[in-house]
């Protein structure tokens, strides 16, 4: 097998994590006086598509740690309809993610929020020579996440890493941030026991649509599976929270259909009756989570981090990034380059 630019970024992980929890705790007492001195009564997350999965993400944990208003919204909102976006009656911290740092909507999001005096911003980028970061008011530099391929895996992890050691060191949560040092090398563990799985799986033809389902910060993590797969292989993929696929959604399902469920041990009870539907009408339901025994699933990846749910969050993620990967190269495919798209999208002036 040939080991493109987006298997060794998915392997990799892990010792980039190590690299992201040390750069932001040198960074702690500096955030910490940022956030005292503004006092924000807001926090809004914003990226483009794999940058704003991460804000989603990252707004769902930033919120339940810290107890600030935290929430997310795509990078085109911010200045093409900031009415919407900024209460001219809250202080708020603006938190722009791109690998690149070039993205024009997140550039022109951090511009349009400071030009206006709407907000402190807040960049987390893999490039410390970017016009994001140039612009930003502060800035997470994710320097030692560089990656060759079109498809963004390690740099979301990192970024949303990123993001939830902000949401740790702010309050002083000792035991979240300690649960966060451990991903690393639980890190290590869970992919060299996935990637077999995922390498059998992703060579099931059986399937040709593919429905990610996961709750809270979880749903930004499924968004970002749905897309790794619809980047990489182009089949029919998409993303709902669990309870609310009941509502419409469920009347596609069939036997061509794989349902995964990004489980949160907060909410099992009702997570099991959305996979007991899922299978009472024909489709495949895979669940990926902790503690896993009471699932009657088809597949359950059990990643046995023995964390909360709002920590383990990265540890979802080699597993879907290896699934796509191998669906990828089972179709044919080249995953550093999947069709139509290009490393960094930048609008015409």
């Amino acid at each position: 097998m040939v080991q493109t630019h987006t298997y060794q970024e998915i392997k990799r992980q892990p010792e980039t994590w190590r690299q992201t929890i040390g750069m932001a705790l040198s960074r702690a007492d500096e955030v910490k006086q940022t956030f005292a001195a503004l006092q924000p009564e807001e926090v809004i997350f914003t990226g483009c598509g794999t940058s704003y999965y991460v804000s989603i993400a990252a707004a769902a944990a930033f919120q339940e740690k810290t107890g600030l208003p935290a929430w997310s919204v795509p990078a085109s909102e911010v200045f093409l309809n900031p009415g919407s976006v900024f209460s001219k009656k809250r202080k708020t911290i603006l938190v722009g993610c791109s690998r690149s740092g070039n993205t024009t909507e997140v550039v022109r999001a951090i511009e349009f929020a400071r030009q206006n005096k709407l907000a402190h911003c807040f960049a987390i980028t893999t490039r410390p020579s970017s016009q994001l970061a140039d612009k930003a008011d502060t800035v997470f530099h994710l320097s030692h996440v560089q990656e060759n391929s079109v498809v963004m895996t390690g740099s979301f992890t990192n970024m949303l890493l990123a993001a939830q050691l902000l949401a740790g060191i702010l309050p002083g949560d000792e035991a979240y941030l300690g649960e966060l040092k451990r991903l690393p090398e639980i890190g290590e563990d869970v992919i060299a026991r996935v990637e077999p799985l995922a390498k059998d799986i992703g060579k099931d033809r059986n399937f040709s649509h593919y429905i990610y389902l996961g709750m809270g910060a979880q749903f930004g993590l499924a968004n970002e599976g749905m897309l790794k797969l619809k980047e990489m292989t182009q089949l029919f993929s998409e993303t709902f929270n669990p309870l609310e696929f009941r509502h419409g959604p469920i009347s596609v399902l069939d036997e061509k259909c794989r349902v995964i469920l990004l489980s949160s041990q907060s909410i099992r009870p009702y997570e099991r009756d959305v996979v007991a539907d899922v299978r009472k009408f024909g489709a495949n339901a895979l669940v990926i989570g902790d503690r896993l025994e009471d699932f009657q699933c088809d597949i359950k990846i059990e990643l046995n981090s023995g964390l909360t749910d709002l920590a383990r969050g990265v540890l979802y993620l080699p597993f879907l990034q290896l699934l796509a990967y191998y669906r990828t190269l089972d179709l044919g495919l080249n995953p550093d380059r999947p069709r139509n798209l290009d490393k960094v999208v930048l609008l015409k002036n």
